[in-house]
Parts: structure tokens; C-alpha cells; sequence
């Protein structure tokens, strides 16, 4: 049978971004779907992150459920912001191990990583595998707010989130 798979997405802000269409995280959850569907064996899960990390949907064969619930994955349902990788690969692994699983991938689709203690945890993550999928562009782009405007810092910048494609290589190549 094929290794069970565990997908981390992050829902921090900046996967609202439009510098690809419709915004990163449509095109993100566009992905998953894809992949649901081409995943006939082997079991699937799939997480949440952005300053925390939360589980969807544990490991289970009925892709549909998981499929059914990615409309629902906006990043205002994330209590704490931030891009916490690390916790999601931590909570990735523990949802592995539960399932009493020695082997088994983790595929984290993200626009960019807080490297240094993802980096750390990835190197410890032995038999899992770790892929990362990238998603946006080098050029980044604002973030639009539901209320109009755009996302801003603490000094009153427009915030424009650039992929990160170095870190992520890093991370994946650990």
C-alpha cells in the first residue's frame, strides 16, 4: 500500500495574498483536492497551521470527508497568527505516531517558514518524509482585508509577503 500522507496548510495571513489566482490559499486548497483525488490507497490527514497547529481531519482512508471540509479553511479561523511550522510538523508526527505508523510522508504547503526551528525539528524526523510545496511568488503581493484595505504592519506599511523559496529548499532538503 502507498505511505499514509499528512498534509500541513498553512492559514496564516499572507496565504491570502493574490499574487497567484484566486489567492495562495485557493490555489493551495485547489492542490489538496487534486491530490485527494489521485490518492486511492494508503491513509490521509490533514492539518492546520498558523501560530498554532490544529488537526482537520486525522488519518483516514475516506478522502472525501477531508475533501469536504477544505471550503471551510479560511485564515480567519486561526485563533493565533503567525507561521509556526515547526508546530505543524510536530503535530504531523504525532498524528503518525498515534497511528501507530513507522513510516509516512508529510507534505507542508506553505508560503514560507520561520526556518530555524522547522529546520531543527525536520532533521529529526527520521522515516517521515518531508515535501514542502511553495505557494505565491518571489514578488509577493498585498493582502487584501474583507473590510477593503490592505494588511499593514505595526508601523502602518502595506505588508507584501514574498515566497521564501530558499528556506523552503532548505527545509525540504534538510
Amino acid at each position: 500500500g502507498t505511505d499514509a500522507l499528512v498534509v500541513a496548510l498553512d492559514l496564516s495571513r499572507s496565504m491570502d495574498a493574490e499574487d497567484i489566482k484566486p489567492s495562495r490559499l485557493i490555489r493551495a486548497r485547489y492542490k489538496v483536492a487534486d491530490l485527494l483525488k489521485k490518492r486511492r490507497d494508503g491513509q490521509t490527514a490533514l492539518l492546520v497551521f498558523a501560530g498554532d497547529a490544529f488537526t482537520v481531519t486525522p488519518l483516514t482512508d475516506d478522502t472525501d470527508t477531508i475533501a469536504s471540509q477544505l471550503e471551510a479553511l479560511t485564515t480567519d479561523i486561526m485563533p493565533i497568527q503567525g507561521s509556526q511550522a515547526d508546530a505543524a510538523l510536530n503535530l504531523a508526527v504525532q498524528l503518525l505516531q498515534q497511528a501507530g505508523l513507522p513510516k509516512g510522508e508529510i507534505l507542508l504547503i506553505t508560503d514560507g517558514v520561520e526556518t530555524d526551528a522547522a529546520l531543527q525539528f525536520a532533521k529529526g524526523l527520521n522515516d517521515y518524509r518531508l515535501s514542502v510545496l511553495g505557494v505565491g511568488t518571489a514578488e509577493g503581493a498585498p493582502i487584501a482585508l474583507p473590510n477593503g484595505g490592505f494588511l499593514k504592519d505595526e508601523q502602518g506599511a502595506i505588508v507584501v509577503p514574498k515566497l521564501d523559496e530558499k528556506a523552503l529548499v532548505r527545509l525540504a532538503g534538510k
